[in-house]
């Protein structure tokens, strides 16, 4: 009993639902492995359970908290602001709860046990413990002497004054329960995340909102490092961003969906997946636009001599990106920039270095903190200067800023969407800097189904759920903070996470790994509070096996799913795009899946059996039997629609049959629509193979035409135009 006890407080879960809807029970000793991961001190030098320490830790989660009069840590809701308080049964005393605010405005409230609502209760051997929980609506502010003006929404005696007001954010609260002081933050979170119809408003987001049409906004989804021209340094940069953003703008489209930027391991240039990355708080440097940088007037001479110019054009020749080339190509070049801007003494160079002190300064000891191992892990030949890699952070961060002006500037109503990866590698610099967030015997992954029937290890570190509630939250705030600047929008890879995830223990002895729960309520609170401070709209990437509770959850947040147009399927073929999910960003392809190219001509499938995916030419022949069928569904769909004409359709070309699919996808009842880059104009490789590593070059595939091509295309301009057309008619 007291191991499964210790197992449920945990988190560690005891069966799911899976792919085909049957409820599976994972093994005990699954279960038991995972937790083995989780807690170095559960087993003795025997290798047994040590139960000593099993009693404690029970007592620490269980029991310890009901003796804590105000918990480190709790979230409430703007429009029902209360919070929980614990206290010995029989304690009839006056209570004190003092909340500091934000905005350095002190309230207090004082009130008797007996005025307060009883939920719960708890013995810790004769004495019981009952939880209470306390409306915030009385709060009165202590002196407005002290107050400051906040005018984000608030609740409090005042609460209609414009002023000595709690409003959104987290707030210090202490609670004085005779000669007991607790300390503890009160965090006042809106029940929706920011939506679209929260664009340039200033609606309150716990007020009902007028009824209004909703916009039906697009864009292009690109793989930023695919991007090629004549004037980059061997892969895509924020100079190219601008380039397309340009392009799509012109065309009316309101966003650019970009792959994660995070940075990646400097250490190890072959690891390039964008989804493994370093450091999610950190850009990737390599996507810095050189010439863009106000340094490079000064050493452009130096940057365009002979040898600079001849490794550059080489470099730009392959359809494959070198990373260890090219990493090294524009370090160098980073040298040149950061030299001129530490040794200058223009004016102009001086306001930079004002502008970068700031950055330094508000990104403090966590900056400091990843340059050091920046440095450390750097090649011999690259700077140790901290400075350096501050620099080039401070660009990155400065560029991506640009571009969503630029974008936002041009008329698009979203501008930037960034993604955010669903974990760290384990090597990188984020796992080392904060070790104590990561449980570093395990990783995750998902459990078997058809499209991985041995199951799944990403190989990314998992963090440690008592840990994020230990630490109050904060870590996980700083990676919310950091991939919500400089977008209008940020898609959360495997949104499941917030709920759960599939932990896969190092050791095989400790099994093949069980769902790990994660504080759900807390961290989607956390999520929409940063989303409304950030004004930044949030997708959940919710495909695969997704819990029903989860989908609740995302629809009443007001968090916008993901869909991708190969998975809408019923049991006669595709769905229309009439029975989309309305609150969500619907996808025709994405980096797991074949562009369209590949899927019609079947060519991934030929390539999967070439890697070995497929195991056999029967197991091959099934599966083309299957994508006939799926073809003619698609086929059945936009004659349906009246996208493609009956007699058409022996003697149809594929650029016909892309007018047509893309056309009818744009036709969604979506909220959001997104076409990729790589299938407007007709690439068939893919950038990635999931359930692959060496055998394929995953993440290295640039674009076969360069972005000068691609803006005078007439055809791409025609397909954008018929994007266009269809978000623009009514629903």
């Amino acid at each position: 009993m007291g191991l499964e006890k210790l197992l449920y407080l945990q988190g560690v879960g005891a069966e799911f639902i899976n792919f085909s809807g049957q409820n599976i029970r994972i093994p005990a000793q699954d279960r038991e492995g995972v937790l083995r991961c989780m807690l170095d001190k559960l087993v003795d030098t025997r290798g047994e359970i040590d139960a000593g320490y099993l009693e404690r830790r029970i007592h620490e989660l269980d029991a310890k908290p009901w003796t804590l009069g105000l918990h480190g840590f709790q979230h409430t809701y703007l429009d029902e602001p209360e919070v929980s308080l614990y206290l010995p049964y029989g304690y009839q005393d006056e209570l004190t709860l003092r909340i500091l605010s934000e905005s350095g405005c002190l309230f207090s409230l004082s009130v008797l046990p007996s005025d307060m609502q009883i939920v719960g209760d708890y013995h810790i051997g004769k004495t019981q413990y009952l939880h209470y929980r306390l409306s915030l609506l009385k709060l009165t502010p202590v002196s407005s002497e002290d107050a400051k003006v906040n005018t984000e929404p608030c609740v409090g005696s005042q609460a209609d004054s414009p002023e000595m007001r709690l409003g959104l954010g987290y707030h210090c609260a202490e609670l004085i329960a005779g000669i007991h002081r607790y300390s503890g933050i009160v965090m006042m979170a809106p029940r929706q995340a920011f939506r679209l119809s929260d664009i340039d408003s200033d609606i309150n987001p716990d007020k009902d909102k007028v009824s209004k049409a909703q916009p039906r906004p697009w864009g292009l989804s690109i793989q930023l490092y695919s991007l090629r021209s004549d004037c980059q340094w061997g892969i895509g940069d924020f100079g190219n961003l601008t380039e397309i953003i340009e392009l799509v703008a012109a065309h009316g489209g309101d966003f650019i969906q970009l792959n994660p930027l995070h940075a990646l391991d400097i250490a190890e240039p072959e690891q390039v997946s964008p989804y493994s990355p370093s450091d999610r708080r950190r850009i990737n440097p390599l996507y810095i636009h050189i010439q863009g940088v106000p340094e490079y007037a000064q050493v452009k001479s130096k940057l365009q001599s002979d040898e600079f110019e001849s490794l550059r054009r080489a470099i730009n020749i392959d359809n494959w990106l070198d990373y260890p080339q090219l990493t090294q190509l524009k370090y160098r070049a980073f040298i040149h920039l950061y030299q001129s801007f530490s040794q200058s003494k223009s004016k102009k160079t001086l306001v930079r270095r004002q502008a970068f002190d700031d950055f330094v300064h508000r990104e403090g000891q966590a900056l400091t903190q990843f340059v050091e191992l920046e440095s450390a892990r750097a090649a011999d030949d690259l700077p140790k200067n901290l400075n350096f890699y501050r620099f080039l952070q401070f660009v990155a961060e400065e560029q991506v800023c640009a571009c969503q002006a630029s974008a936002k500037q041009a008329g698009m109503s979203l501008g930037l969407i960034r993604d955010l990866a669903v974990g760290a590698n384990p090597e990188g610099i984020e796992v080392r800097q904060n070790p104590s967030q990561f449980c570093l015997s395990a990783s995750i992954g998902a459990p078997a189904d058809p499209f991985a029937p041995q199951g799944q290890n990403w190989g990314l570190s998992p963090l440690k759920p008592r840990s994020m509630k230990k630490d109050n939250f904060q870590y996980v705030i700083s990676i919310l903070r950091a991939n919500m600047r400089h977008c209008g929008a940020l898609r959360i890879d495997h949104v499941m996470s917030l709920l759960r995830m599939w932990w896969c223990p190092l050791d095989e002895n400790n099994g093949q790994g069980a769902y790990v729960y994660y504080p759900v309520d807390s961290l989607f609170a956390i999520l929409c509070l940063e989303s409304w401070r950030a004004r930044c709209c949030i997708i959940g990437e919710d495909l695969g096996l997704v819990p029903p509770e989860m989908d609740q959850r995302l629809r009443t947040s007001g968090i916008y799913s993901n869909q991708l147009f190969y998975f809408c399927k019923h049991s006669n073929g595709f769905m229309s795009p009439s029975k989309h999910k309305q609150d969500s960003l619907m996808m025709l392809a994405n980096h797991d899946v074949p562009n369209l190219a590949a899927w019609w001509s079947t060519s991934d499938l030929h390539l999967r059996r070439q890697l070995e995916l497929i195991d056999n030419d029967d197991a091959l022949g099934d599966a083309l039997n299957g994508r006939e069928l799926e073809k003619q569904q698609l086929l059945s769909l936009l004659m349906s629609l009246g996208c493609i004409d009956k007699t058409a359709v022996d003697s149809l070309e594929f650029e016909a049959l892309l007018e047509a699919w893309i056309s009818a996808s744009a036709m969604s009842r979506s909220a959001l629509f997104s076409v990729q880059l790589s299938d407007l104009i007709g690439d068939i490789h893919s950038v990635n193979i999931p359930g692959t590593w060496h055998e394929y070059p995953n993440w290295q595939r640039r674009l076969p035409i360069s972005l000068s091509a691609i803006k005078e295309s007439p055809r791409v301009k025609l397909l954008l135009e018929q994007i266009r057309a269809a978000r623009n008619s009514e629903g």
